[in-house]
């Protein structure tokens, strides 16, 4: 594998690309792997409650209509992360990969500023996205989190804080940024692969209402998918995107929070 250059080459709609896919993954197989990694992350969380004993049964998986969550579905919430995780790093090094270029696990072209703008652009997305959405559409930035609330304020708070503001972030950036993204990159440029990668992203948190329901697609987390992917085109790097993730994750529920006191 060649190596990767160190900082953008251009801009996003025009010139050169902004870094060089170095994965032996192609977009087919890696969109196969991606589905199956969820799919397993999932019944390992279905299982999980009945193994270890848990707690919570066959009600331990969460239900997004729902609107509260019983404090056994953090540990499954917290197995489906672990899984998906575990799953992504073991697929990113078949087939000779390394994890440092399957998943952008690099410094981020432009140093501190990369940061910097990171968390600017999510402070933007947070406010214009959300009175966008508290005026347009019934499904809001913080209908994912709300239900998080009481956990991460009683007994269950360290795990709950894991959960939303590591796990997820880690999590989610991984398997969609890191080695999926760079796969669709062998093939198609920026734009599709960032609005292919936003779509799954946002499909995974609402899987059971879209399924039955085509307009509870939730757009808000398509629009963190698309900044987030944007982030992973400019840096060169997934590491931004999961500091944009974790202070989405915060951000929202500390409004959560204020929204319900």
């Amino acid at each position: 594998m060649r190596e990767a250059p160190t900082k953008p080459a251009g801009r996003l709609l025009r010139g050169p690309p902004a870094y060089e896919p170095l994965t032996p993954w192609r977009a087919g197989p890696a969109l196969a792997a991606s589905v199956a990694i969820v799919g397993l992350a999932f019944l390992a969380a279905w299982l999980a409650p009945r193994v270890l004993h848990l707690g919570g049964g066959a009600t331990a998986m969460p239900n997004p209509v729902h609107p509260e969550i019983p404090a056994s579905s953090l540990w499954v919430v917290a197995i489906f992360q672990i899984v998906a995780v575990a799953l992504t790093l073991l697929a990113s090094v078949a087939f000779g990969g390394r994890l440092r270029d399957v998943l952008a696990l690099r410094r981020a072209a432009g140093g501190w500023r990369a940061y910097a703008g990171a968390i600017l652009a999510m402070v933007a997305l947070q406010v214009v996205a959300g009175a966008v959405t508290y005026s347009l559409i019934e499904h809001d930035m913080l209908a994912d989190l709300r239900p998080f609330v009481g956990l991460v304020s009683g007994p269950y708070w360290p795990l709950a804080a894991a959960v939303l503001g590591i796990g997820a972030p880690l999590s989610e950036e991984l398997l969609f940024r890191g080695l999926l993204y760079s796969s669709l990159r062998t093939r198609w440029s920026a734009v599709p692969s960032i609005l292919v990668t936003a779509v799954l992203f946002a499909y995974l948190h609402e899987p059971y209402r879209i399924f039955t329901d085509p307009r509870a697609f939730p757009l808000p987390i398509l629009y963190l998918g698309i900044v987030l992917g944007l982030a992973r085109e400019r840096t060169s790097s997934v590491v931004p995107g999961m500091v944009m993730h974790a202070l989405n994750n915060a951000l929202a529920f500390a409004l959560s929070m204020k929204g319900m006191t």
